[in-house]
């Protein structure tokens, strides 16, 4: 931090306080001890505050560097390639408000510096303990600032650095159906051929004579109708499709 040149600075608080340079002469409002020992303390902690910026700008400055030199390392992924820029610009945008916080805390210790010039030379003790005082706070708020954001440039350096290594993301993968039961596929296949359905079954047990109620030697529909499956398999087994069933084309299915 730069000496800070208390005579002209001093000189700049009188004249802002309407002082002149017989006023100051024929001034009886001497500034107590008490007084002087304030301004004292104020410019102190202003001078301290601002050294505290200064350094904490410049801290954010490499942090911000730190953050571009990640940034131009190639990375492992697009992803990581445009994470790191993104935390660069991040950082270093805080280190330009970290500067910024620097040089509001410096004038508020210039400011407090004066005010302590002037209470030292016995000029109305009021307005330089409250002119000490504002510079103190200004000094106290801009180096917290400061500090504040040397941290997220420093973070945001860090996360730059850590996205030059972040690894593709891997491709989505669609599910595989499960695979198919072989017993199961089995059983669903169907054999389809051109030969006409076998209406044979060892369940069909009927009584030809009982059926053939009227004893013509033939089985008619309306005779057969008592047998669910005959009527349904009348037309397959009525091979010479004359409406009758003999006992010969009834023998295939019986």
């Amino acid at each position: 931090m730069r000496p800070i040149n208390r005579i002209p600075l001093m000189l700049a608080m009188v004249g802002a306080l309407g002082l002149t340079g017989s006023a100051l002469a024929q001034s009886t409002g001497i500034t107590s001890a008490q007084a002087v020992q304030q301004t004292n303390a104020d410019a102190a902690a202003a001078t301290a505050n601002a050294t505290q910026a200064d350094q904490a700008a410049d801290e954010a400055k490499k942090a911000a560097n730190a953050a571009v030199r990640s940034s131009m390392t190639p990375a492992a992924s697009t992803e990581g390639a445009m994470s790191a820029n993104a935390n660069a610009a991040t950082a270093q945008s805080a280190a330009v408000q970290a500067q910024q916080s620097a040089t509001d805390a410096q004038a508020g210790a210039e400011k407090a510096q004066a005010a302590n010039a002037v209470a030292n030379y016995g000029v109305n003790k009021n307005d330089t303990q409250a002119a000490a005082a504002q510079g103190a706070s200004q000094a106290s708020v801009a180096a917290q600032d400061a500090t504040n954001a040397a941290s997220q440039a420093q973070a945001a350096a860090g996360a730059a650095q850590d996205a030059t290594s972040m690894q593709p993301m891997p491709p989505m993968q669609t599910p595989m159906p499960p695979p198919a039961d072989a017993s199961v596929g089995a059983a669903a296949q169907v054999s389809v051929t051109s030969h006409p359905g076998n209406s044979i079954s060892s369940n069909y047990h009927v009584d030809f004579d009982a059926m053939d109620s009227n004893h013509d030697g033939s089985v008619t529909r309306a005779e057969a109708k008592g047998n669910a499956d005959l009527m349904r398999e009348f037309h397959v087994v009525d091979s010479n499709h004359n409406g009758r069933l003999s006992k010969d084309q009834m023998k295939g299915w019986l």
